[in-house]
């Protein structure tokens, strides 16, 4: 029986972005790929200015609650739109453009997709041990479901709650009571673990479950407004990554 904090644990619910798969891995050079494809389509605008101005249209996409439920639902669509902020600003809107460019990005970025190292390892170990592990994943469930057929994570797994299916997610309560009610667990005795601290951490814990925090020493951000890190209703825990979790728990 696992334990954590002296509690034995009925159910271990894992994120799957950031926190199994490197979903950032190769984002700084699919950001430049970008910028240079905008750069050969414009032919008079530097690559390092294209750079700059993506990076200020993606903070502006992804401030607000509303851009950011509708843009994982549909990540090219956020990509084309941030790409497409980028024509408005300098006055050469361009929505060819702007879809081709949000192609190159979108390709570089499902090909560095990758587990994290000792990932998949820790993940075998951890469903030997744990009585019911379940995934619970934000985004489009043609995306996701992708990225679990891809990597054969399903066989891990006892129950997958993906929000483009169940029609909310995290870090609405109902999610992580899908995922419970499934492998019949109850919140006190389950842990979630992710690297998004609004969804995963704060979501979870006022579920009634535990809850660790994957950082990775990534501040949450607050949309529009200063790096901050909400106080969470009970506390939880912070580690480095998923593998150092399953390490926490003995396994």
């Amino acid at each position: 029986m696992l334990h954590w904090d002296e509690t034995p644990l009925d159910a271990v619910l894992l994120d799957l972005d950031d926190t199994i798969l490197d979903n950032a891995a190769g984002l700084d050079a699919a950001w430049d790929a970008a910028a240079q494809a905008l750069a050969t389509g414009l032919g008079d605008v530097a690559p390092a200015t294209l750079r700059a101005e993506l990076a200020a249209a993606s903070h502006w996409f992804w401030a607000d609650d509303e851009r950011h439920r509708r843009g994982r639902l549909d990540m090219h669509a956020a990509r084309r739109a941030v790409i497409g902020r980028v024509l408005d600003v300098l006055g050469r809107t361009d929505a060819a453009l702007a879809d081709a460019t949000a192609e190159v990005y979108s390709r570089l970025r499902e090909d560095g997709l990758a587990p994290f190292d000792g990932a998949l390892e820790a993940l075998a170990r951890l469903r030997d041990r744990a009585p019911a592990l379940g995934l619970v994943t934000n985004g489009a469930a043609s995306a996701q479901r992708a990225k679990i057929e891809r990597f054969d994570l399903a066989r891990f797994f006892d129950v997958i709650v993906v929000e483009g299916e169940a029609g909310f997610g995290k870090p609405d309560r109902r999610v992580f009571e899908r995922a419970l009610a499934a492998v019949d667990a109850a919140p006190e005795r389950a842990l979630m673990a992710g690297d998004n601290y609004e969804c995963d951490v704060l979501g979870s814990l006022g579920a009634g479950l535990h809850a660790v925090w994957i950082s990775r020493e990534r501040p949450y951000r607050q949309p529009g407004s200063e790096l901050v890190r909400p106080a969470p209703p009970r506390p939880h825990r912070t580690l480095v990554s998923f593998v150092a979790l399953v390490e926490e728990l003995g396994v």
